[in-house]
């Protein structure tokens, strides 16, 4: 009897600590996702007074440059932490050490690549493709910073899948917030000395070597491994996740920088500095719930593999609902209270075209915020061309509709692609429910040879 009291004492305790650590973890990704637009959007007022508008737009357009590294950030993130994830569920760290070194491989290659394609294509065609930007000489500028910390980005977001692929969360999240709240410092710093572009993007990539340093040193301690160096063998099971998720990343792509690419080409840099504020701002819905939810992303990949499927449906369907009812909430508070907001933080000349179009994104990124269990989830099952053909699909209807949109409206058609975007990707609800189908014809072929035996064996 006591060794059954004892028993159930420590499946209660570990069930206890299992749903604590849950809390935990997404805990610290939100804080992770949230802490560096929170702390740009209180540093707003002085860079825009330190910089202006317009050198101000061109910071914006040196991030959105930098975001096409998301095409790869996506495809190699995702498939480090899955082979991690993998590995930790077999308990084998080879494994884990392949992985983390055939993604440095195809992130060495894929970054000199794409900032190869950047400078080439905006320090020399920079003038044309953005010549309402202004300066051609700043655009030359910002595509070469831009280059350097596409190639940064790369390595990062290894070692940050790596960490996060184990399941520490909150190592990553911790040395997240202390590389960006140094970054926000930083950049105030150099702007107060210097109120040049120069400057900086010399502070921006600084600080971006600082935080791969801080990345690589945590990696191998929290994993276990030695120093790893890039590797081009055995990269099949990463590459065939990977392209797919290259695909997913030329289509967010489109969601998130081209179109920023677009208001700064069609109506110039004040119009791209608005539309950036008010994306800040309504993104929040989305990246807070992307945030407490990609945890479920390695933890579902791991149940799988050892093969708890019931648990795995259980874990889907209370976060959906629980993301429905917090993102609702955010979205409503942010329409109502953002303007005030913003006319408080800025000024009124700054932050009425941005309280213009707040509302029409945040009911955006409301729809597409109940898309990130669906995401996570078929990531988990491994249906990563489903999500990356949904995606890129997605992305390429936002991009020719905000085009539409902006020619007919002007500023005010600027949300239109990211709506659409949201709306389209909904799809990914389909192969979702597809793999319900299929684990409830499973478990009803699990159960039939049982309800057989009872009925044999019955009176």
């Amino acid at each position: 009897m006591q060794a059954t009291q004892d028993k159930s004492v420590r499946d209660r305790h570990g069930v206890a600590t299992s749903m604590l650590s849950r809390l935990t973890n997404s805990a610290w990704a939100v804080f992770e996702y949230g802490w560096y637009p929170l702390l740009v959007f209180i540093a707003t007022p002085w860079f825009l007074r330190q910089l202006g508008t317009e050198l101000y737009g061109h910071w914006m357009l040196l991030t959105a440059i930098v975001g096409l590294g998301a095409v790869l950030n996506v495809g190699t993130g995702a498939a480090t932490i899955r082979a991690i994830s993998v590995g930790r569920g077999r308990s084998d760290l080879q494994v884990v050490q392949r992985a983390v070194r055939v993604s440095l491989g195809l992130a060495t290659l894929g970054g000199f690549v794409v900032a190869l394609i950047v400078l080439a294509s905006l320090y020399w065609g920079g003038g044309l493709l953005l010549h309402r930007m202004g300066d051609p000489s700043a655009i030359r500028l910002t595509a070469i910073a831009a280059a350097i910390l596409i190639w940064i980005e790369q390595w990062d977001n290894v070692f940050s899948s790596a960490i996060k692929g184990a399941e520490y969360f909150g190592a990553a999240a911790r040395i997240e917030m202390a590389c960006k709240t140094s970054q926000v410092a930083i950049a105030s710093l150099v702007l107060l000395r210097w109120q040049s572009l120069e400057a900086l993007y010399i502070a921006l990539v600084c600080v971006a070597l600082a935080r791969l340093a801080a990345k690589v040193h945590f990696t191998t301690r929290l994993l276990g491994i030695p120093f790893p160096s890039p590797s081009f063998c055995a990269t099949s099971d990463i590459f065939h996740f990977a392209k797919w998720g290259w695909l997913q990343g030329v289509g967010g792509v489109l969601f998130g920088v081209a179109d920023r690419l677009l208001v700064g080409a069609a109506l110039g840099s004040a119009s791209l500095a608005y539309f950036s504020i008010a994306s800040q701002l309504a993104m929040q819905i989305h990246a807070i719930s992307a945030a407490g939810l990609s945890v479920i992303f390695p933890k579902l990949s791991r149940k799988l593999e050892e093969g708890q499927n019931a648990t795995v449906w259980n874990v889907i369907k209370l976060t959906a609902a629980g993301n429905f009812l917090f993102s609702s909430a955010l979205t409503l508070g942010l329409i109502l209270l953002g303007p005030t907001i913003l006319l408080l933080w800025l000024k009124p000349d700054t932050a009425l075209p941005v309280i213009q179009i707040l509302p029409w994104l945040a009911g955006a990124y409301w729809i597409l915020a109940l898309n990130v269990v669906p995401y996570y989830a078929l990531l988990g099952f491994g249906r990563v061309r489903a999500v990356g053909l949904s995606v890129f699909a997605s992305g390429a209807v936002a991009i020719l509709a905000m085009y539409a949109a902006i020619a007919r409206f002007g500023f005010m058609g600027t949300p239109a692609g990211r709506a659409c975007y949201a709306v389209t990707s909904m799809i990914l609800l389909v192969p979702l429910m597809q793999e319900l189908a299929r684990h409830k014809r499973s478990m009803s072929l699990n159960r039939r040879p049982v309800d057989n035996q009872s009925a044999e064996s019955s009176p």
